[in-house]
């Protein structure tokens, strides 16, 4: 690639990373608001998937003016019985929890997907990524303190959220190498729409004017926001990005000082400081590995 091409790449793909962490954090925003105006986490999670459905198909029939069709329907939908409980763990987390805690306890997903990685699918896990993990988990019991401050079963839902989350990544790994972005996209919101009413009918109350306003725009900004993380994907390397994720703390701090005067605890940056680089390093070490791989491929004649 040319000099000024790439360099213009790394730019753009950059700005997509840096707006996707601006949606994902308002996204917390909305889904505190809403429950704090009455909205079960529950039916947060069913206004988001239906939104997030809508939305998306009015992009695919504004651009392609036609549905795609799926080649992985079956695993799709196994997946996304998996997503729906991980969204309703984490958005109950994001609920009763200072926002700023739940979004460090965020990071630890591929912690989680390291482990699972190597326990399910058989992949190599050397002694650097290990400690890298392990280190990971230091950071989550700084900012948890068992013994020195109540456990918050809050807190417990979105570490459970993360690992849940993590199943997904790996399944998707799986299948998806071939599916075109907004395809994925279109079938995950089905499906996640179509799990998330029953247990949202059991629950029912009719929310206010307020609380529905944000979990609609909750459900918009998560189909604008996977279209900017994707589009950042395929402009750089997943290895390149991790290190905007940490943004993703100071945008949700402010948003939760200045709407909710939540004042983050110290061990809270520092917990989430210990997990960030330790997760940033696991992904540096597999983009190397992917990398050495890569290498080793021989070539077509």
């Amino acid at each position: 690639m040319h000099p000024g091409r790439r360099m213009n790449a790394s730019i753009v793909s950059t700005l997509y990373a840096l707006i996707t962490i601006l949606i994902t954090g308002t996204q917390n925003i909305t889904i505190r608001l809403a429950a704090d105006d009455g909205a079960h986490a529950v039916l947060v999670v069913l206004f988001r998937n239906l939104f997030g459905l809508l939305s998306v198909v009015a992009i695919i029939l504004w651009t392609d003016r036609s549905l795609p069709r799926s080649r992985y329907t079956g695993p799709i939908a196994l997946a996304c019985t998996i997503h729906v409980a991980s969204m309703m763990c984490g958005y109950y987390g994001i609920a009763v929890l200072p926002l700023n805690e739940s979004a460090a306890l965020a990071f630890a997903m591929p912690l989680f997907a390291t482990i699972g990685a190597a326990l399910f699918l058989g992949e190599t896990v050397r002694a650097r990524r290990w400690s890298a993990v392990v280190a990971g988990f230091v950071g989550v019991l700084i900012i948890l303190r068992p013994g020195m401050i109540p456990f918050e079963i809050g807190a417990g839902m979105v570490l459970i959220s993360a690992m849940l989350g993590a199943g997904i990544t790996l399944m998707f790994k799986r299948f998806v190498a071939g599916e075109a972005a907004m395809t994925l996209i279109l079938y995950q919101s089905l499906f996640a729409t179509a799990l998330s009413v029953p247990p949202a009918a059991l629950v029912w109350e009719t929310p206010t004017v307020f609380a529905t306003a944000m979990m609609v725009t909750n459900g918009i900004l998560g189909t604008l926001g996977w279209i900017t993380f994707l589009r950042a994907c395929t402009l750089a390397d997943a290895s390149a990005l991790m290190p905007f994720e940490f943004l993703r703390l100071p945008v949700v701090a402010v948003f939760a000082f200045v709407l909710f005067g939540e004042v983050p605890d110290r061990w809270v940056w520092v917990g989430a400081a210990v997990i960030f680089f330790s997760t940033l390093y696991i992904a540096h070490r597999e983009a190397v590995v992917a990398r050495a791989a890569a290498a080793r491929t021989p070539k077509p004649d």
